[in-house]
């Protein structure tokens, strides 16, 4: 490959986010280039698909006709086509509430658990994607495609003006690249950021956490430890180990993610203002500590080993990191980049495609001038705002977290959220099937204002019933003692009512004792969802 290239676009990073976006801007007839200054298989994480992750992977396969990209949307279609891809089931969400130093307890009206599913059954589930691997897949078909793919490439110089020139060093060797813009998908390496000088600041973000991480073999299931303990696991709408599994603590949460190569990803987020950091402390001293507090798992965990592909217990500072700009005239950050907040309720990767969507749609139009930078302009507004109502989101959920009634009554907002913008885009999927068009003739040059916004952020009606409950849950939580359970269910009726437009999952019912099976309204009526209040 000759290391002097001419390209539309440059795209700094090759985690999953900037491979798929070279592949979808070569599908509409750019020239993309994509670089790395490291190479793959590597470690990563934010392995959690969602819904709505997959609807969007899935449209975006059709509509750019990338048939490869298509069956890693849907566990089913993912075993049959790439079985030799590691990946896990995930049928929903499961929550577990655990006490300092108290053993697991299950209840029979299971009001400890909350599980929410995602899927009808295991062939239209979602998937966790094992990184190491499914991000290498992606840089495989990018150079499949023919697409000019620099790794190990170190950036050293970067020339802004009316187009880009990149220049660097590979393997010894000089690389020249010029582009008209540039994506920066680098995630942490916040490529951009640090070389336009865009201000960062976490104090931004109301979420304040950080985590102690890392891939085991040998964990148990945690329903085989329920079922022990007298659990009615039967009542559970899918198995809870096959999901992406939250252990609840005080000021603190648990994930566990299983993989089908006898992996499991796990790892500690914890309140950093309650758990201040302390690095004389190695991760995996301060990661056993805080499971002995918490006989149940512990026990989930006795006989774990970290697997040689992690290394070893990592940890991290705090997490949270946000730009005070996401786009300019001639450059754009993926939402991943732009932003870190936390892995509670797998939002991470659904946000990033949300954004890869909208990304896309602006280049591939070829606005030019003044268009271009109304477009990128209502791009980063559009995230800011995003990142807001998520900030406000999980911090809400941390504050609940002492309070497992709380805690579910607050986190439906998410989910009704999640809901409702997936059977939107069941909806979509469903009409241009009965158009009689072909799935991949889709509306690919939709403008980026008809585009959704994630997790309904535009719609601010929405955005307003969930910022006032934020803070009412906050103030509840906060009160000594605790809320009163006068007061608990108080705030579960208002939820109730606040998300009734879009509650169409039949999310906030007491009779379904945190117990909620899959529902979508576009699965069962060709009508579709019900338009939003």
């Amino acid at each position: 490959m000759t290391n002097s290239v001419t390209a539309d676009v440059a795209i700094i990073g090759s985690g999953f986010g900037g491979s798929l976006t070279a592949l979808l801007l070569s599908r509409a007839g750019l020239r993309p280039v994509l670089i790395d200054r490291a190479a793959h298989p590597r470690f990563a994480l934010g392995e959690s698909s969602t819904p709505i992750a997959d609807l969007i992977l899935q449209q975006l396969a059709r509509r750019y006709d990338l048939p490869r990209i298509a069956p890693l949307a849907e566990y089913g279609t993912w075993q049959r086509s790439y079985p030799q891809l590691t990946c896990g089931l995930k049928r929903g969400f499961s929550y577990f509430q655990h006490r300092p130093d108290q053993p697991f307890t299950p209840r029979g009206d299971h009001a400890n658990e909350l599980l929410v599913a995602a899927s009808v059954g295991d062939a239209d589930a979602d998937t966790h994607w094992f990184r190491a691997e499914f991000d290498a897949f992606l840089v495989g078909e990018v150079r499949a495609a023919g697409i000019p793919y620099f790794d190990l490439t170190e950036i050293c110089e970067v020339v802004d003006a009316e187009s880009w020139r990149l220049s660097g060093r590979r393997s010894g060797e000089p690389v020249h690249i010029a582009a008209n813009f540039v994506i920066d998908a680098s995630g942490e390496g916040r490529f951009l950021a640090q070389r336009l000088g865009v201000p960062e600041s976490a104090a931004a973000m109301r979420t304040c956490s950080r985590a102690v991480y890392g891939h085991f073999t040998g964990v148990r299931r945690w329903a085989d430890l329920l079922a022990a303990r007298g659990g009615r696991i039967q009542d559970h709408p899918f198995g809870c180990d096959d999901a992406a599994l939250h252990h609840i603590f005080d000021h603190a949460w648990m994930w566990v993610l299983r993989f089908n190569n006898g992996v499991t990803s796990a790892g500690i987020q914890l309140d950093a203002a309650r758990f201040p950091l302390d690095e004389s402390r190695p991760p995996a001293d301060e990661w056993q500590t805080f499971l002995n507090r918490y006989p149940s798992v512990a026990e989930q965990f006795a006989s774990a080993q970290i697997t040689p592909a992690c290394g070893q217990m990592r940890r991290t500072g705090r997490i949270q990191r946000r730009v005070a700009r996401a786009a300019g005239c001639n450059w754009a950050m993926l939402p991943l980049t732009a932003y870190a907040l936390d892995a509670l309720h797998s939002t991470g990767n659904a946000h990033n495609l949300c954004g890869i969507e909208r990304l896309v749609s602006i280049l591939e139009r070829r606005p030019g001038g003044d268009e271009l930078a109304r477009q990128l302009n209502r791009y980063d507004a559009m995230l800011q705002t995003e990142i807001t109502l998520l900030d406000e989101l999980v911090h809400g959920c941390y504050a609940a977290f002492g309070q497992f009634e709380l805690l579910v009554a607050f986190a439906m907002f998410y989910f009704a959220g999640a809901t409702f913008s997936e059977c939107a885009r069941r909806e979509e999927t469903a009409r241009t099937s009965r158009s009689g068009r072909p799935l991949n003739t889709g509306p690919r040059t939709a403008a980026l204002d008809e585009l959704p916004a994630f997790l309904l952020a535009d719609r601010a009606t929405f955005r307003e019933h969930l910022s006032d409950c934020a803070q009412r849950v906050v103030a509840l939580a906060g009160q000594p003692g605790g809320a009163a359970p006068g007061a608990r269910e108080g705030f579960r009726e208002l939820v109730a009512g606040r998300l009734a437009a879009v509650n169409i999952a039949g999310l906030c019912d007491p009779g379904r004792h945190n117990l909620y099976p899959f529902s979508c309204p576009i699965v069962a009526s060709p009508d579709g969802p019900p338009p939003i209040i």
